[in-house]
């Protein structure tokens, strides 16, 4: 009951803090927002991505897993880690028409392109280690950042953090840009 509790003040605060394109002032930000997460357009790969999503162990909507997938070309993104546990799920879903490298490990590469991990794996030390993997125009990925109150405070030391420059939470997913070219800020958007 706590928890459901929760997740509607979280919700509801998310209603109030959020905004769309409109009350985006950040080029990237903006062209990000109304090129990638407003692209309403049909693409082929919809329906198996709906398939995958509907017998989903993981929790993510169809509207996220298509979003997940415009976010590896948009980007031009090759070199993907996926934590462990989602592995399965949203590779398929990041590989259906995008030519990538996937780990599900953060041994096995130098740098990632694009992370994408669940909010409940991660601790401090993780965040670090992840954070040492990536580059200037690497994209980390956190599902499900109001969950619970400690997904919420994970997701509050992650914005805080210093490396992390933009910040956008969407209310089930939490975007992490490490760009260093621009000001630290951080973005609530609908979707």
């Amino acid at each position: 009951m706590a928890i459901m509790l929760f997740r509607i003040k979280s919700y509801l605060l998310f209603l109030i803090k959020s905004s769309n394109q409109h009350g985006v002032h950040s080029p990237f930000v903006f062209n990000l927002i109304t090129k990638c997460f407003y692209d309403r357009k049909k693409k082929k790969s919809y329906p198996e991505i709906k398939s995958i999503a509907k017998n989903n162990t993981i929790e993510i909507s169809f509207k996220n897993a298509k979003l997940l997938n415009r976010l590896i070309p948009y980007f031009n993104y090759k070199n993907i880690l996926i934590s462990e546990n989602t592995a399965t799920s949203i590779s398929k879903i990041l590989s259906i028409g995008n030519t990538i490298s996937i780990s599900d490990t953060y041994k096995n590469k130098v740098q990632f392109d694009f992370c994408f991990i669940n909010i409940t794996e991660l601790n401090t030390n993780l965040i670090e280690t992840i954070f040492s993997k990536v580059h200037n125009d690497s994209l980390v990925l956190i599902n499900a950042i109001h969950t619970s109150k400690e997904s919420k405070l994970i997701w509050d030391q992650i914005v805080s953090h210093p490396k992390t420059k933009v910040t956008i939470d969407t209310y089930d997913l939490g975007f992490i840009f490490f760009r260093k070219e621009q000001v630290k800020e951080h973005f609530v958007i609908r979707m």
